[in-house]
């Protein structure tokens, strides 16, 4: 023990402590400058220069290196541009840990720095420094391949007796913290282009690795472009291969930042944001990702394509159990569970504002997916709410009160009553306020769908002049077309081969298969259609109160299956239809069938359309049409019922009452009376059978019947005998050049500008209400006669004033509807047996306002 002592207080040894610890002091003030001594010139070539006030020291005492106050700025400009920047770098090894097979580094940690990046065409620069291209590596690869083949030998011998690595790297603890990073892109597609990334905190913990075992802890917070991003994860591998499981969020990303990538995008925006919690295994046959759940959420989306305009408040998608194996970097397994919901979308057009598709919300509900060899999709439910299809912007006030202004003046003229105002907003062609698909199957070669039901349909058709569609918003290119206008022949020929050949493979191909097993309307649907281009002016609505279809399959052993199908509805206050069926279009021979029947559809309407054809206009008249019919390929067979109920015509812009013969009307009419039955009804049973493709079809057996109902009895004694009771409202005529007899009721007097029944007319009312409920199969036909006293005029003066011929027509025809809804209010009448004709005017002297009415 003394002689230890004594060694340790020796003289000698206090000299080699004296002289261990100068050098290692040497070492640490002469570490900064050596350092930048030999650095300097390395930097140099890379035209790169370090700050005078940098500090580059090693600490032999703790085998630590500390580099504080970096500053490295490029000399490539006049102006210096820091390129690199670091506060302070401390890293220091354990040495004790050696003797335990561990090199440990028991603090390494950065702060505060900054780094820029640029990447050019073909190369990219980090701090200042130039890494070369993929080309320029090949090229330098080539150039060593002879010295490598010739050290390979030698490689191969050392590498048979090399033994494996004994140490285990350990890292308690690794902190990055405030690191910024410039990334600039540059290049002939982007200019100047430049993402922000800050490290807000980078820490390693719990490093531990060897070559048969590896484990560890990751957490990172930074931001990009001003973007929060979050990313944690922890492992413990053997030999490599083992689990990683890991969390990730980015929140509000711009997605603007992105538009480089979109060339065809005029204006990119919005902010993208996602949530994910997952594990990467790593296996001896692949990599597999598991996504227990995952989040992405797409906000303010906003796109610009050439003369269209895209926007959407939120795009969100949940996942599920995802899971995901690659083999050889190729996906052989994808499959799991998802739910996506987009909110208020719109394409609209950039320069007039339309809106040419908008909905408020679509929703896709627990899908199923497995995308392997044989793809499938399940979708619980798909659901679309208020869908909205072209609507153009609304008239600024000046120019909406000009085209009030000339519809008003048009209907006037028509002698209509059109609500001008509504027209004028441009109501949207069409509205669906929900659609729901329920239990999809989609499949690579078929789709399968439980039911299809559309909740609240609407739409709306505006007709101009010109016979364009007033509130159609129109996407045509007029540019595009004129450039396509003249295609060369060549072109012509390639296309015409290139499309022979594609309709020749899809014949070989398995056809597709689409089946539903139910699609319904519920809830009223509605269709408007107003037609300026007609005269007068023609409106119309049609309310969907039923349409079921049934299952509908084109699958080989369904192909068979007839499927039903209902449609009933009804058209303005009183027409209706009642049809049913079946189709079956995907048989061998496709096969149609259609039954039902139109009901009290009254025939003035469609005077619009014939006065241009025909010269004629129908006064009075009302159609009832029973059809059963079957279409086999284009083979029809089957037969059609025409009921027409006081049919009566007359020449173009006939007004005046008792005006039918002088204008030349009598002889179409007599044509129909030829045909008229004992209550003044025309019946045809019309026999169909022929190919619809020939343009003679039908017409011979209508001419046939025209002919065997051209002479019929007469029926003085039965009308005489049946209506005598009620002698004092009707009488029996017989009416010169017609060839059947009439039942003629009195008039119905009316006060001047009297619109609705009176007490004075009560008996009347009374007796006709009487004759109607006794003769339950009497139909009548109603027609308002007003005198230009019911608006103040002077008797006896033809009224031509179109202004004036409207307000004559308005109060008789409020006359006709007042008195249809008193005869159904106070005498339960059906009111298909009351049927309008078009109001009249008597500007005879002494004429009397009345309501005509006849069988």
């Amino acid at each position: 023990m003394a002689t230890l002592l004594s060694f340790f207080t020796h003289k000698f040894f206090k000299v080699l402590l004296a002289l261990y610890l100068s050098l290692f002091l040497f070492l640490w003030l002469v570490s900064s400058p050596v350092a930048k001594h030999f650095i300097t010139p390395v930097l140099a070539k890379h035209q790169l220069q370090l700050a005078d006030n940098a500090s580059i020291r090693f600490n032999p005492f703790l085998m630590r290196l500390t580099l504080s106050d970096i500053d490295l700025s490029s000399t490539k400009s006049k102006q210096q541009e820091t390129v690199f920047a670091l506060r302070e770098l401390t890293l220091q090894v354990a040495l004790w840990q050696l003797a335990f097979d561990k090199i440990t580094l028991s603090k390494f940690s950065l702060t505060q720095g900054k780094m820029k990046v640029i990447q050019h065409e073909d190369h990219l620069i980090i701090a200042g420094i130039t890494i070369p291209s993929a080309t320029e590596e090949a090229e330098f690869s080539t150039k060593k391949a002879t010295k490598d083949v010739e050290q390979q030998v030698h490689e191969e011998t050392s590498n048979e007796v090399a033994t494996s690595f004994p140490y285990q790297l350990v890292l308690p603890d690794f902190i990055l913290k405030q690191f910024a990073i410039d990334f600039e892109i540059n290049n002939h597609k982007t200019n100047n282009k430049t993402h922000h990334i800050t490290i807000e905190q980078l820490a390693l913990s719990q490093i531990k690795a060897t070559e048969t075992k590896q484990e560890g802890n990751l957490a990172l917070n930074a931001l990009v472009d001003t973007t929060q991003l979050s990313f944690t994860a922890n492992t413990q591998l053997l030999s490599g291969k083992g689990d990683i499981n890991s969390n990730l969020l980015i929140n509000n990303y711009p997605i603007e930042k992105l538009a480089q990538h979109a060339e065809q995008l005029t204006a990119l925006k919005g902010t993208i944001s996602f949530r994910s919690q997952q594990t990467i295994t790593l296996a001896e046959q692949g990599v597999n990702f598991r996504i227990q759940k995952a989040n992405l959420t797409l906000e303010d989306l906003l796109l610009d394509i050439a003369k269209q305009r895209f926007t959407l408040q939120s795009f969100q998608q949940k996942l599920s159990d995802v899971a995901v194996n690659l083999q050889e970097n190729k996906i052989i397994h994808l499959a799991g569970k998802s739910s996506i919901t987009l909110t208020d979308a719109l394409l609209s057009q950039n320069e007039s504002k339309a809106t040419i598709a908008a909905f408020k919300q679509l929703s896709l509900d627990d899908i199923n997916f497995l995308l392997d060899d044989e793809p499938s999709i399940d979708i619980t439910d798909i659901v679309l709410d208020d869908l909205l299809f072209s609507k153009k912007t609304t008239l600024a006030d000046e120019v909406a009160q000009k085209a009030m202004d000339r519809i008003n003046k048009r209907a006037a003229e028509d002698g209509l009553d059109i609500a001008a105002a509504a027209i004028v907003k441009l109501p949207p062609v069409i509205q669906l306020k929900q659609l729901t698909l329920n239990n999809l199957h989609i499949h690579e070669k078929s789709i399968d769908i439980n039911s299809i039901i559309f909740d609240t349909l609407t739409g709306e058709i505006i007709v101009k002049e010109n016979k364009d569609i007033a509130n159609l918003v129109n996407l045509d290119d007029k540019s595009n077309d004129e450039s396509a206008a003249a295609p060369r022949v060549s072109e012509e020929v390639v296309a015409i081969e290139t499309e022979l050949e594609v309709e020749a493979a899809e014949v070989k191909r398995e056809a597709f298969v689409f089946s539903f097993k139910e699609l319904s309307f519920i809830n009223e649907g509605s269709f408007a259609f107003t037609d300026f281009s007609v005269d007068p002016i023609y409106q119309r609505t049609l309310f969907l109160d039923t349409l079921n279809v049934g299952a509908l399959s084109n699958r080989k052993e369904n192909k068979q299956q007839k499927t039903p199908y209902t449609l009933v509805g009804r058209s303005n206050k009183y027409a209706n239809f009642n049809l049913s069926g079946y189709v079956q279009p995907f048989t061998d021979i496709a096969t149609y069938h259609l039954k039902g029947d139109f009901k009290e559809f009254s025939l003035p309407a469609i005077s619009s359309y014939l006065k241009a054809s025909t010269g004629i206009e129908v006064k009075t008249g009302q159609l009832n049409t029973a059809v059963d019919l079957t279409l086999t390929d284009d083979e029809v067979d089957g037969n059609i019922i025409l009921l027409l109920q006081a049919l009566e015509t007359a020449l173009v812009d006939s007004e005046e009452a008792g005006n039918l013969i002088d204008q030349g009307a009598l002889p179409l009419n007599m044509a129909m009376g030829m045909l008229k039955d004992s209550d003044g009804n025309v019946e045809l049973d019309v026999p169909l059978s022929g190919s619809i493709s020939d343009p003679n079809f039908g017409l011979g057996s209508i001419v046939t019947l025209i002919t065997k109902k051209a002479i019929m009895s007469a029926t003085q004694d039965y009308l005489m005998t049946t209506f005598v009771p009620y002698a004092n409202i009707v009488s029996i005529a017989i009416t010169a050049g017609e060839f059947a007899l009439k039942l003629r009721f009195d008039d119905l007097e009316y006060q001047v500008k009297q619109v609705k029944p009176d007490d004075q007319q009560s008996a009347y009312l009374n007796d006709f209400i009487a004759l109607m409920q006794d003769k339950e199969d009497t139909r009548v036909t109603i027609c308002a006669i007003s005198t230009p006293a019911d608006i103040g005029l002077e008797a006896g003066v033809s009224v031509e004033n179109k202004s004036d011929i409207k307000k004559l027509l308005d109060i008789g025809e409020q006359r006709e509807h007042a008195f249809k809804d008193h005869l159904i209010e106070q005498g339960k009448i059906d009111s298909s047996r009351i049927l309008f004709c078009k109001p009249q005017i008597d500007s005879d002297v002494g004429a009397i306002p009345r309501i005509g009415i006849s069988v």
